[in-house]
C-alpha cells in the first residue's frame, strides 16, 4: 500500500499511497458512508471461529474509521489497528472512545511490520493491500503470513479485474493501473484474477471465496472476499 510512481518507475515510500485516503477520510460524505457499513460477513465468521478456539489476538490492517476494530473490540478481542492516514487513526480512536472500548491503534508501514512472527490469531486486510504494485503486494501477503500463528485466519478483500477502474489510465505492469481520475488519486492499484488470489494464498486453506459486486449508479466495483486459514506446517 506504500508504492508511488516517480519518473515512470514504482518506488516504495512510507505514507505516499494514503494521500488520497487522507483526503477522503476528511470528507464528511465519505466518512458518513463508511461509518454506516456493518462488519464484513467474513470478519464475523473469522471472529466466530477464533472465539470457539479461545484465540483473541487480531490485527486490523488499514483500519480506516474502525468499523472492524470496534466490532472486534466489542466482542472482547485484543485488537491492534493500523493505518497510515492520520485522519483514520484519529477517527478510529474517537469511535472506540465513544463506546468505551480500547484497542492499540497505531500508524503502520505495511512493508515493515514491527511485530514478532506468529503474533496474531487473525488478520483483516480489507480494501487496503492492493494500493501498490504486484511485487509489493506479494511481499505484504508474505509478511501477513509470518505474523499469523499456525491455523490463524486471514480476511482479505481486494479488487478483481472486473472492477470499474481496472483498465483505466496507464497499465504500468500486468494488472497494475494508475488512473489520474481515480477517487483515491493517481496511485498504483493492483487488480487480481481469481488465479492470482489463489496463488498468493498457497500457504492457506481457503475457507470461503467469492467475487462481490457493489454498485453506485453506473459504477460497478468487484472485489474478491476471502477467508483463509494458515496451514499448520507454514
Amino acid at each position: 500500500m506504500l508504492a508511488s510512481r516517480t519518473d515512470g518507475r514504482i518506488t516504495t515510500q512510507g505514507g505516499t499511497s494514503m494521500t488520497g485516503w487522507e483526503r477522503l477520510w476528511q470528507d464528511p460524505e465519505v466518512r458518513a458512508r463508511w461509518e454506516k457499513m456493518p462488519p464484513l460477513p467474513e470478519v464475523v465468521d473469522m471472529a466466530d471461529r477464533l472465539e470457539v478456539g479461545g484465540r483473541r489476538r487480531v490485527l486490523d490492517l488499514g483500519c480506516g474509521l474502525g468499523r472492524h476494530t470496534v466490532y472486534l473490540a466489542a466482542r472482547g478481542f485484543e485488537v491492534t489497528a493500523s493505518d497510515n492516514a492520520p485522519a483514520a487513526i484519529e477517527a478510529c480512536r474517537k469511535n472506540l472512545a465513544e463506546v468505551g472500548l480500547g484497542a492499540d491503534v497505531t500508524p503502520l508501514d505495511m512493508t515493515k511490520f514491527p511485530f514478532r512472527e506468529a503474533s496474531f490469531d487473525g488478520v483483516v486486510g480489507s480494501h487496503v493491500i492492493h494500493h501498490t504494485d504486484r511485487a509489493t503486494l506479494i511481499r505484504i501477503v508474505d509478511l501477513i503470513t509470518r505474523q499469523l500463528a499456525p491455523d490463524g485466519l486471514f480476511v482479505w478483500v481486494t479488487p478483481s479485474t472486473r472492477h470499474h477502474y481496472c483498465g483505466k489510465g496507464e497499465e504500468i505492469e500486468p494488472g497494475t493501473w494508475v488512473y489520474a481520475e481515480h477517487p483515491e488519486g493517481p496511485i498504483p492499484h493492483h487488480y487480481c484474477t481469481e488465479g492470482e488470489v489463489r496463488e498468493r494464498l498457497q500457504a492457506y486453506e481457503i475457507i470461503s471465496m467469492h467475487e462481490h459486486e457493489h454498485r453506485e449508479g453506473a459504477i460497478r466495483r468487484f472485489h474478491w472476499r476471502v477467508l483463509a486459514r494458515k496451514r499448520e506446517e507454514q
